[in-house]
């Protein structure tokens, strides 16, 4: 599982579970606490992917390329959707272009 989304699932039944604990729940909207889960989310996991996923490092990501019926498209997901896109749609990685500076 991503790990993002383990954390919030997570997150989520921790503050939950405060709430109830503390008798405030009943004063809340129903966005109150997935927003609050993803604000503190963000302050880790800051880097959102073409999958809708977060991950928190560059070394996370793989970048992949798949046709599709407007063309070629491109993406920058996370290794558990890389592996279900190869899978389904025939994706395949792409080198990211670096730049560098000749000295």
């Amino acid at each position: 599982m991503i790990e993002s989304e383990e954390k919030r699932k997570r997150l989520t039944d921790t503050v939950t579970r405060w709430t109830q604990h503390t008798k405030v729940d009943h004063l809340l909207r129903d966005g109150d606490v997935p927003g609050l889960v993803q604000s503190i989310l963000q302050e880790f996991y800051h880097i959102h992917l073409s999958c809708g996923h977060m991950v928190a490092e560059l070394d996370e990501i793989t970048t992949l390329s798949w046709k599709d019926v407007e063309g070629e498209c491109y993406g920058s997901v996370c290794k558990e959707c890389a592996e279900r896109y190869k899978r389904e749609l025939g994706a395949w990685e792409v080198v990211p272009y670096s730049l560098t500076i000749d000295t």
